[in-house]
């Protein structure tokens, strides 16, 4: 799973978000790639309100690094399978990892979601079930700030996002409710971590096609 935590406020930005954009045609996305972009809204206050932003986005950003996978709260920021990954001069290429702690399975129905997962090894505690909606094909004119006269494009964006618990690893639930709905099309990322903990056990994901929600 690939998080990038991101802001159109940042003028060191554009290129991680054209790589991640890039994964959009890639062979493996949604088997051995699951790419999210979390905007984040610390950056807001020196000119352009990004319109993606949330304030949960930093909270968990801050997460990771109270946890220490992050030695501090920056943008862009990768984070691969929970851990920190810097591409140095955008040319290296993601960590492979084979590691299978489980099967994850999710089930879309409407609006409805049903998700359990089965791990390969005993797992003791309560598990989290964490749903992204992302919106694709997104499109932004950015009129001030660091960035202003850009033309930013934008996919995987994290639009709308809910997590629940379990103790037997069984959910069922609603898709969550959206804080932007001007996407064209529309993603799921869907992932279990355990209670308290942000780094993702196994991930899964897929376009949503036909999805719409104003």
């Amino acid at each position: 799973m690939i998080e990038l935590y991101t802001s159109e406020g940042c003028n060191s930005c554009p290129p991680a978000e054209e790589y991640l954009n890039g994964l959009r045609q890639h062979s493996e996305l949604w088997h051995r790639y699951i790419p999210v972009a979390f905007h984040v809204d610390y950056w807001d206050y020196i000119g352009w309100r990004d319109p993606y932003a949330h304030p949960s986005h930093g909270i968990r950003q801050s997460w990771y690094a109270r946890q220490r996978n992050l030695r501090t709260v920056y943008t862009p920021a990768f984070v691969v399978n929970g851990q920190t990954w810097r591409r140095g001069w955008f040319g290296n290429e993601l960590p492979s990892s084979y590691n299978m702690p489980g099967n994850l399975k999710v089930k879309v129905t409407g609006e409805q979601l049903k998700a359990d997962f089965v791990s390969s090894t005993p797992v003791s505690g309560t598990l989290t079930l964490n749903i992204a909606v992302l919106g694709m094909d997104l499109l932004s004119q950015i009129k001030a700030g660091e960035n202003q006269g850009r033309t930013a494009r934008h996919n995987f964006v994290v639009v709308g996002y809910k997590s629940l618990n379990s103790v037997d690893a069984q959910w069922m639930t609603n898709l969550p409710n959206l804080y932007y709905t001007g996407a064209k099309h529309y993603a799921l990322a869907v992932w279990v971590s355990r209670e308290g903990d942000p780094t993702p056990l196994q991930a899964v994901g897929g376009d949503l096609p036909g999805f719409h929600r104003k």
